[in-house]
């Protein structure tokens, strides 16, 4: 890549991967945000299901136990109370031997004044409890549910919990008065707890748990190869973009600008610089050549009778002139020096770190190649020349004014030679008295 490529492309390429980055970062985050918020969603939504199936189970063992077992073993009752013919004591012992398969997913019937001890409500589930009596008090025709997420880390889990209401009447048998409950059970429990109950009371919650870490984990693995995706098509789409910028837009406008920097510094017939870009040129190598100290000269010259030349063979004959004059010219500079069209059939050379005794040579060796092979058409053409070396101290027109005293001293000397220019004057300073010596 050139160094107008390099600057013209550079800038629009670092502005458009720049918008095209902000756009991606923004796009990346919105997208993230709601992608992992859909992902989270329906994670607890697969736990919510989960709860309903384990919530649903429960019920159905309750309900055989009630249907099918209680009613065979309850003669059994009145000399050994048998746990197993209550429908909560059953659905916990079943779910119980579940989550010995399956950590996390409990189910658990919690009372406020239960007959067996390991039924009772701890303080949190208390607090359940009393948000479902308050629920079913706001809305009474409607079935009370509960539902949210308790605990942290890795026991964070999905509860569902619904209201143990005594609407069989069968239930006050063994909780209402404790002088009717069977032998048995008293025996087994006491009399401290779980009596004096009463229809549509509620005395506790059904209430199953769902372990989240699963669902949220793999909501987790699912989200980060999604968002690795998207980076990798960004990443494919950012190469693809900028070499369709560099094959659509940065090449073709480097080519513009290589073009519109031609126009604008050289010369359309030589393929020199023109005026404008040789004096600045020149200003900048002055002001390298007087902080490092070196020397530096230019070459003024014209072709003689040049005008001779477009009234007899035409002004075409005389632009090949031209044309052929500065390839003569160039074969003959370094890759540092600069040579100019400076107007109709003048030229400018500038020779950086070449003393005056190197320029008059240079400009001998030009003169030379110019006068020595003739011209398609018209023949033998001869230039005169003037040369003047910098003092370091003159500014650009002054010394390019003196080259050109030198060029007119070598007009009027017979033209086809090289004058040397008059030495610039020295500026002299006045010293005084009071001035320092």
């Amino acid at each position: 890549m050139s160094l107008t490529e390099s600057a013209s492309g550079w800038p629009l390429r670092l502005k458009f991967n720049l918008v095209l980055a902000v756009i991606f970062l923004a796009s990346l985050g919105g997208a993230g945000i709601y992608y992992y918020g859909f992902l989270e969603r329906n994670a607890i939504e697969d736990v919510r299901r989960d709860s309903e199936v384990l919530m649903a189970t429960a019920l159905a063992i309750r309900a055989y136990t009630t249907d099918e077992v209680k009613p065979h073993l309850d003669p059994l009752n009145t000399q050994t109370f048998l746990p197993q013919t209550v429908p909560a004591f059953a659905a916990v012992e079943t779910l119980r031997r579940l989550s010995e398969r399956f950590p996390g997913y409990e189910y658990r019937e919690a009372t406020l004044d239960p007959t067996n001890p390991r039924n009772r409500a701890t303080r949190w589930e208390t607090g359940v409890i009393d948000d479902l009596i308050a629920r079913q008090k706001q809305a009474p025709h409607e079935d009370a549910e509960l539902w949210g997420i308790h605990g942290q880390g890795v026991k964070r889990a999905l509860y569902v919990a619904r209201p143990i209401v005594i609407n069989n009447p069968s239930c006050l048998s063994c909780h209402g008065d404790p002088a009717a409950a069977p032998e048995s059970m008293v025996r087994l429990y006491g009399r401290s707890g779980g009596y004096g109950w009463k229809m549509a009371q509620t005395v506790g919650m059904q209430i199953v748990k769902v372990p989240m870490l699963y669902p949220l984990e793999k909501a987790r693995q699912t989200f980060e190869t999604f968002m690795l995706s998207l980076v990798a098509v960004f990443g494919l789409m950012f190469l693809g973009l900028n070499l369709a910028l560099s094959a659509l837009v940065v090449e073709p406008m480097a080519r513009l600008n290589r073009r519109l920097e031609d126009l604008a510094t050289k010369d359309f017939l030589t393929d020199l610089v023109n005026r404008r870009r040789f004096f600045e040129r020149l200003e900048s190598e002055m002001a390298a050549a007087r902080v490092h100290g070196s020397s530096l000269s230019v070459v003024m010259f014209d072709l003689d009778f040049f005008k001779r030349i477009n009234d007899t063979f035409g002004h075409d004959s005389g632009d090949l002139v031209l044309k052929h004059t500065a390839v003569r010219v160039r074969e003959l500079l370094r890759s540092s020096d600069c040579a100019a069209r400076f107007g109709g059939e003048e030229f400018m050379i500038l020779l950086r770190e070449t003393p005056i005794d190197a320029a008059m040579a240079l400009a001998e060796a030009v003169r030379a190649r110019i006068a020595d092979a003739p011209f398609e058409t018209v023949g033998t053409v001869s230039a005169s020349f003037g040369v003047a070396g910098w003092n370091h101290e003159e500014d650009a027109h002054a010394l390019i004014n003196r080259a050109d005293r030198a060029l007119y001293d070598a007009k009027e000397g017979g033209r086809n030679q090289v004058c040397r220019a008059a030495e610039a004057p020295v500026r002299r300073v006045l010293v005084t008295a009071e001035s320092p010596a």
